[in-house]
């Protein structure tokens, strides 16, 4: 029987992280990157004997996710979240894909929760958001940047796996401050890529992509059937974008401190030639 790795990021992750790792016992091996946690995440991970490894925190995951691929020992990885969960039925199935090498990369579709409610548009639906999770090594990688989602290597066999019952569970966001909060850094993070540089362009194009962005989620996407949270999260995306914009193309905390001394110091000068005359 093929033998299966499973490697998780952390930080700080002892709310979910018992469940996460109950729920892939069944592994051959589970890897930890830590990103140098300060709650009892170690020590959790520690109880289920999974190997750990330590890894720059940067505020995002994926560095850490491509870390961790090096540091798995067999060919089959499935890749996971520290607050997400595999069913029976999930773990039934990757088994006998990996026994059968059928596929060289399985996208598999996932639950999403957001504080608690499971969603059914926005791109979170089971059916919308189907991600590659579990590969063999060579065949996946991530990127470098935040959401810059991975790079499939051409030559691979896709299979996917898009069924409720064999979806993975993932407990996104538990309050809508930790949403707010997540936002806030991963918008920070944007500032590093060129899809937000809107510089030199006119306001009412800025404003048709954020437009699009909410519409999207929530008319195409059919956010709408999710309710008040499907709107309050169309119209929150849209923020999202709006500060990645935003912060992508204002000055930041800096520039503008410096241009506030440049004043004092104009005004000081002023005064004293005054003072002068």
């Amino acid at each position: 029987m093929s033998k299966i790795s499973c490697v998780i990021h952390t930080y700080n992750s002892e709310k979910y992280l018992r469940e996460c790792l109950s729920s892939v016992e069944w592994c051959d091996e589970i890897v930890i990157i830590d990103m140098y946690s300060t709650d009892r995440t170690i020590e959790i991970a520690q109880e289920f004997g999974a190997k750990i490894y330590m890894h720059e925190y940067l505020g995002y995951a994926d560095p850490a996710r491509n870390y961790g691929l090096s540091k798995c020992s067999y060919d089959w990885i499935l890749a996971l979240d520290s607050d997400e969960l595999i069913p029976k039925k999930l773990k039934i199935r990757l088994k006998e894909i990996a026994d059968k090498d059928i596929f060289d990369v399985v996208l598999i579709s996932r639950r999403n929760f957001f504080f608690g409610k499971e969603l059914l548009g926005g791109a979170w639906g089971y059916d919308q958001d189907v991600i590659a999770r579990f590969f063999k090594k060579g065949f996946l990688t991530y990127g470098s940047e935040v959401h810059n989602f991975i790079k499939i290597n051409p030559k691979a066999r896709v299979g996917k796996i898009i069924d409720k019952e064999s979806s993975i569970i993932h407990f996104n966001y538990n309050s809508v401050r930790h949403f707010i909060e997540k936002l806030n850094t991963y918008t920070d993070f944007e500032t590093f890529s060129t899809k937000y540089n809107y510089k030199g362009k006119p306001a009412i194009k800025i404003l048709y992509h954020i437009c699009r962005e909410f519409f999207g989620r929530f008319i195409y996407k059919k956010g709408y059937k999710d309710g008040w949270i499907g709107l309050y999260l169309s119209l929150a995306m849209a923020f999202y974008r709006a500060t990645a914009i935003a912060k992508s193309n204002l000055p930041n905390e800096e520039e503008v401190i410096k241009l506030y001394k440049e004043l004092s110091k104009n005004i000081r000068d002023t005064k004293n030639d005054n003072k002068d005359k």
